[in-house]
């Protein structure tokens, strides 16, 4: 069985992922400012999480041109390890820092109540496997 070089693309991955974070954090405070006092929080929000998904794709798109996930395995693994990082982030800032209570913070991933933000992570774990399938896929130049 061969053994996958793991060191080169996991430095560049990781930090992508604080990438992730300020486009998080820039979202929600558009969120915040702009949208929300204009449409309305539950409008806000699933434009919010469309506009943090657009974000991630164009971000995973960026930065595998610049950096190339060698495997699918790897691709998996960074998507699995990037979820792990945003939940972790975002349920301790939220209970530790800011003090909210679980229901607060699971109110986010209530689909009953019109919240989507379950696409977040969700895309979050698929988007580096999909954007390596989608970049290996496409012509290396254009015609």
């Amino acid at each position: 069985m061969r053994r996958e070089s793991t060191g080169s693309v996991w430095g560049p991955w990781l930090l992508g992922w604080c990438g992730l974070l300020v486009l998080a954090l820039a979202n929600g405070t558009l969120r915040a400012l702009v949208i929300q006092p204009r449409l309305g929080e539950t409008v806000a929000r699933a434009l919010a999480t469309v506009i943090l998904l657009a974000a991630l794709t164009a971000l995973v798109w960026w930065l595998h041109r610049r950096r190339p996930i060698p495997t699918a395995r790897q691709a998996w693994a960074i998507g699995a390890a990037w979820v792990a990082m945003t939940l972790a982030f975002e349920f301790g800032w939220g209970g530790l820092v800011a003090g909210l209570p679980w229901s607060t913070m699971l109110a986010d991933y209530d689909l009953t109540a019109g919240r989507i933000w379950i696409l977040v992570p969700i895309w979050t774990a698929l988007a580096p496997a999909l954007v390596r399938r989608a970049q290996h896929r496409a012509p290396a130049t254009a015609p």
